[in-house]
């Protein structure tokens, strides 16, 4: 009986497959439960010879390298760990032909392992004074070893305050914004302790590097003192087009935050980001901390800080504004800016720190920054913030960082979520790094990492690949005993296409092709999963053949499953695959008393090809075109019925039925 409702009622047998499918998915969930934030890994230290960090960058195919200076004999130089495929090669040092200490290292990840490395070394000395160029070394795709230092900048002084930030599309094309200061140029103060400073803009790519030169708003107007929180920010997208974010006062005095667009070599106008004013009011006290992200169509989004709670504010404040792409909105100017987040205590005694921000591709954001010490993320999407959430524990101070200057970082998944990671400390007191993975399905998972010898963290980065993967590189221990430690955040597989042909198919022509899925995570494996039964694929395939032995008549539920090679798995929603493996089927029923007989052709799955039906009756008569027929016989005999069937996608068969009339 339960065969018989089986083959009358296929959609039964989707039902089953699909119930068999969402048991795969929540076992995939699982998987990437397991194996999200992965054990920090200690990647040179602790010794006294580690003396700083440069940061950490990863592209969407999930190479990338991290950066930091190693004393070799006294003299401080350049130092690359790779990470290829899931692992971290050796560190190596990539400025062998320099003999001067290097500084300010910084790198960018391309796609097929090509990194980008800039830093800066003093060549010369005039009055007394260094001479300090900005030079750039490349490791290409597929290659083992970077190639020669070359200049991007031949003279910015003494190197005081450089603070370079790199940016690099996985397509291979970088830009790098940095500092050329003179503590005692020519340029009027506006405030005691000010400096003549140029905010400097070059361009690579992929061969060269182009000089754009300085992009301050006035020249002539002089800046703060340098410090790793008014330092430049700057982002490209993936066609090689990008946002520089600033400092610089205006010529009352105030600093405010300003943007360039760039387009390849090309500089734009500037535009104004920050809040001049707060509800009418004035604000006169400076905006620091910028952070830039964009989305791959060009809308920017940048985050600041105003330190001081100075009238008009109640107290310090992170501020949101947006750049449209020029789509949905004018593209030629910031919306305004305005408080990402007014939930935060203290009044002006309140400290906050510097906000981190990343964008995807939907033109969500997440912003990432600390409130006293509590870590908070605000997310915003095309309606504005969509709410606050505090993550985790108190940060734990550092004797490296002040309390309100405690690193943070931040970054999406593009299909909901991301990963945060802060500053943080066990339950018995050590410090390490918290890592926060929020999953599309509003499940949470933490983690401490921690690395070296512990000790308080000096520096945090953590470079995104844009498909919901990262890795947090820090330094840890005070600087004498420092190291330099890793850990990964990984993403399962971005949901991906496959395809099933259309309509009714014989178990020989059963198939399923797919586009690869993207992950930084790879190589992936996939798998066919037919019914709720998995079939593995052939490395490197993208389409897969069903055994026809297995595949019965009726509709099948068909999935793909890649996993990478962590174990995370992404499990494609159900296609249905209708097979069709059997000839039409003949009844024959008797009627007028006996004397005469029905014939009836039918097919459940692709239809009856009624042109190619005929039917002899046994007595000399033949029909043919239909699919019904009706007989009378005039003899009392048996006569034997021969009908000739096929359906509509080949499928044929000849059937014999012996009929008695009296």
């Amino acid at each position: 009986m339960l065969g018989k409702v089986w083959r009358t009622h296929p959609e039964l047998r989707l039902v089953v497959a699909l119930v068999a499918g969402l048991a795969l998915v929540l076992l995939a969930c699982a998987r990437r439960a397991d194996a999200v934030i992965l054990p920090a890994q200690t990647i040179d230290g602790p010794n006294e010879n580690i003396v700083g960090f440069g940061g950490v960058a990863m592209a969407e195919d999930g190479t990338g390298g991290l950066v930091y200076l190693k004393r070799i004999e006294g003299v401080a130089h350049v130092f690359v760990a790779r990470y290829l495929a899931g692992h971290w090669l050796a560190p190596i040092r990539i400025d062998d032909e320099e003999r001067y200490a290097a500084s300010w290292p910084r790198i960018g990840a391309a796609d097929g392992g090509e990194l980008v490395v800039v830093w800066t070394t003093p060549y010369a000395t005039v009055s007394q004074r260094p001479v300090s160029e900005l030079l750039s070394a490349t490791m290409g795709p597929g290659a083992s070893r970077f190639g020669p230092a070359v200049i991007i900048d031949p003279n910015i002084g003494e190197a005081t305050g450089t603070s370079p930030d790199l940016a690099m599309s996985s397509t291979g094309q970088a830009d790098v914004v940095y500092r050329e200061v003179s503590p005692h140029g020519s340029t009027a103060l506006l405030r005691p302790g000010d400096v003549s400073e140029k905010v400097q803009v070059a361009h690579f790519n992929g061969e060269r590097w182009t000089q754009l030169g300085a992009i301050n708003r006035d020249p002539g107007v002089s800046m703060r003192p340098p410090s790793e929180a008014n330092a430049p920010q700057i982002t490209i997208g993936p066609t090689g087009n990008g946002v520089v974010v600033w400092q610089e006062p205006e010529i009352e005095g105030v600093a405010r935050i300003w943007a360039r667009r760039l387009f390849g070599s090309t500089l734009n106008y500037v535009m104004p980001v920050s809040a001049s004013s707060f509800g009418g009011a004035p604000i006169t006290e400076d905006a620091d901390a910028p952070t830039v992200a964009v989305s791959r169509l060009g809308q920017a989004e940048v985050a600041y800080r105003q330190v001081r709670g100075g009238a008009p504010l109640p107290g310090p404040r992170i501020f949101l504004n947006v750049l449209p792409d020029g789509e949905a909105a004018k593209g030629a100017e910031f919306q305004g800016a305005a408080i990402a987040d007014s939930a935060v205590a203290g009044g002006r005694a309140a400290q906050v720190g510097r906000p981190s921000i990343d964008l995807d591709e939907k033109q969500e954001a997440r912003l990432l920054y600390d409130s006293n010490g509590q870590p908070r993320v605000v997310e915003r999407n095309d309606l504005g913030p969509s709410g606050t959430l505090s993550l985790g524990s108190p940060f734990v101070g550092s004797q490296l960082v002040p309390a309100d200057e405690l690193p943070s970082a931040s970054v999406m998944n593009p299909e909901g979520g991301g990963i945060s990671a802060w500053p943080s400390a066990g339950a018995q007191g050590a410090p390490g790094v918290a890592v926060r993975e929020d999953f599309p399905s509003a499940a949470v998972q933490t983690g401490l990492v921690t690395g070296g010898a512990g000790g308080p963290i000096g520096a945090l980065a953590v470079g995104r690949s844009g498909l919901g993967d990262g890795l947090v590189a820090f330094q840890q221990g005070p600087l004498g005993n420092a190291a330099i430690v890793a850990a990964q955040v990984t993403a399962q597989p971005e949901n991906f296409v496959i395809s099933v042909t259309k309509g009714w198919l014989k178990p020989s022509q059963a198939q399923v092709s797919w586009e690869a899925a993207p992950s930084a995570n790879g190589p992936l494996r996939y798998s066919a999963v037919l019914d709720g039964h998995v079939y593995p694929t052939t490395p490197g395939a993208s389409a897969f053949q069903f055994d026809p032995r297995g595949l019965g008549s009726g509709v099948h539920a068909v999935q793909m499953l890649a996993t990478d090679i962590f174990g995370q798995a992404t499990l494609t929603a159900p296609s249905k695959l209708r097979i069709d493996g059997q000839a039409p089927a003949v009844t024959v029923t008797r009627t007028h008393g006996g004397h005469g007989v029905r014939v009836r052709i039918r097919d459940l799955q692709s239809g009856v090809d009624a042109r190619a039906v005929s039917v002899q009756f046994g007595d000399g008569q033949r029909a043919s075109g239909r699919s019904l027929f009706t007989h009378l016989y005039s003899r009392a005999r048996f006569y034997t019925i021969v009908a000739q069937v096929r359906d509509k996608i080949g499928n044929q068969g000849v059937v014999r039925r012996l009929v008695r009339v009296p």
